[in-house]
């Protein structure tokens, strides 16, 4: 059995969002998509210029529903190239990494998915690292990972935003920005030297 991480108080907290930023979840949809209607109108990945493309021209609003609530699709996640390997390797240099993700309010075991696809990519003791909220704002880090392109909610967040690249979200061309997990090091560092500042 593996230890329990620790919280490592005093370090900097870094949040990784999961769908779109550390799992390839738009893939995982459309193929669900098309499993379901073979002439749904995807929009291929790296075209999608708009973060809520989903029910774009053409699409049936009820088969994406039923797509975004299939049992599953959050249990077979593949993770982005790189993922596992950035989050081990800012574990290894001392960061406080946690995941922080929305869970679909409506997909009945999306959170028991979220968790078991953490825990089979990265092991159990990963798994008390996942807060799952619907207002990441009130969550305290340092730097949020995320791909959504506005992130809002209640509070005025305490982490910076770095924006895990996506063709959705380039028309924020100012905001610190992730290209490649392999790169996480140039792109987050800086962010947390400001914070610590």
């Amino acid at each position: 059995m593996q230890p329990v991480i620790t919280p490592l108080v005093g370090r900097p907290i870094t949040l990784v969002d999961m769908d779109g930023c550390f799992f390839d979840w738009g893939n995982a949809l459309n193929r669900i998509l098309l499993q379901l209607d073979p002439n749904y109108p995807i929009v291929p990945l790296g075209q999608q210029m708009d973060y809520n493309h989903l029910c774009g021209p053409g699409g049936d609003r009820d088969i994406l529903l039923q797509a975004m609530n299939m049992e599953g699709l959050y249990r077979n996640l593949e993770p982005m190239p790189g993922a596992i390997d950035a989050v081990l390797a800012m574990e290894e240099a001392g960061l406080n990494v946690f995941f922080c993700s929305t869970p679909f309010a409506t997909h009945a075991t999306c959170a028991s998915e979220k968790l078991a696809s953490i825990e089979e990519h990265l092991g159990s003791r990963w798994v008390n690292r996942v807060i799952l909220t619907h207002d990441k704002t009130l969550v305290r880090g340092d730097v949020l990972i995320d791909d959504k392109p506005g992130i809002t909610g209640n509070m005025v967040p305490t982490w910076q935003h770095l924006v895990f690249d996506q063709s959705y979200n380039r028309s924020l061309a100012e905001a610190p920005r992730l290209r490649e997990w392999k790169d996480w090091e140039a792109a987050l560092y800086p962010l947390l030297e400001m914070a610590a500042a």
